[in-house]
């Protein structure tokens, strides 16, 4: 058994037993855990206001190889966030943003760069309300930590570089912009001119409705991230409730 100690984030707890919390964290050098802390419903002194949703802690747990449960020994509050929960709006935000890192990672996977967008998320949502395009700029720069980015600059068909009103077509099922030559025999949708460079710039200045940016856009990532990762969000629906 193992001594460790790192920087997380909580993205969810449930109580187990009488007295214990089951904790899921993403943390900056081993990346998401599932621990337990013995006590951490009701000790004051080792877990006082840390293990709560969206908090940023420094904490100390033991790992055995043998099991899959990390045991969550201390920890210190480095950045309290708790009071998000005071906010519907700010809640729906915080529950997405930690789900999307949760459903999208695997157990023991280090993404620096993932855990320091998501403590900034976390940090902006407290200080200001977020609008439908801040939701989708940090879900693009999620994908883009992951690895998972749609294709958004070449045909995903034939493999030629596109530029402005040729980024009008996109293939759910392919994963990507398609061409208007290669539209012709690829599944697709038709998207407003603008949209697609759009977001292939993560949500550069955009001349147009932005209702119709931000309702598409979230489309279009619903729509690729459902197909090709196989996951479905609880929190999208909350989301929808959240002014533009």
């Amino acid at each position: 058994m193992g001594l460790h100690k790192d920087q997380a984030i909580v993205l969810s707890t449930r109580v187990f037993g009488e007295s214990d919390k089951i904790v899921r964290i993403f943390t900056l050098d081993t990346g998401k855990l599932t621990g337990i802390a013995k006590g951490g419903k009701k000790s004051q002194k080792r877990f006082m206001n840390t293990l709560e949703l969206f908090n940023v802690i420094n904490l100390e747990y033991f790992e055995k190889s043998s099991r899959s449960m990390v045991r969550i020994d201390s920890a210190d509050l480095v950045e309290a966030n708790m009071d998000i929960g005071s906010s519907y709006n700010k809640m729906c935000v915080a529950s997405f943003f930690a789900e999307f890192v949760d459903r999208l990672t695997k157990e023991k996977e280090r993404n620096n760069r993932l855990f320091h967008l998501l403590s900034d998320s976390l940090k902006r949502v407290k200080s200001v309300e977020f609008t439908r395009s801040d939701i989708l700029y940090y879900q693009l720069q999620t994908l883009d930590h992951l690895g998972f980015m749609p294709n958004f600059k070449t045909c995903v068909q034939c493999g030629r570089h596109l530029e402005g009103r040729e980024l009008t077509f996109f293939s759910t099922e392919r994963g990507g912009a398609v061409c208007p030559s290669c539209s012709r025999s690829v599944p697709h949708r038709t998207y407003p001119e603008g949209l697609i460079p759009r977001m292939a710039d993560r949500l550069a200045p955009f001349a147009g409705d932005m209702s119709l940016f931000e309702r598409h856009g979230r489309e279009i990532l619903e729509g690729f991230i459902s197909f090709h990762l196989n996951v479905e969000f609880k929190s999208y629906r909350f989301l929808r409730g959240i002014p533009g």
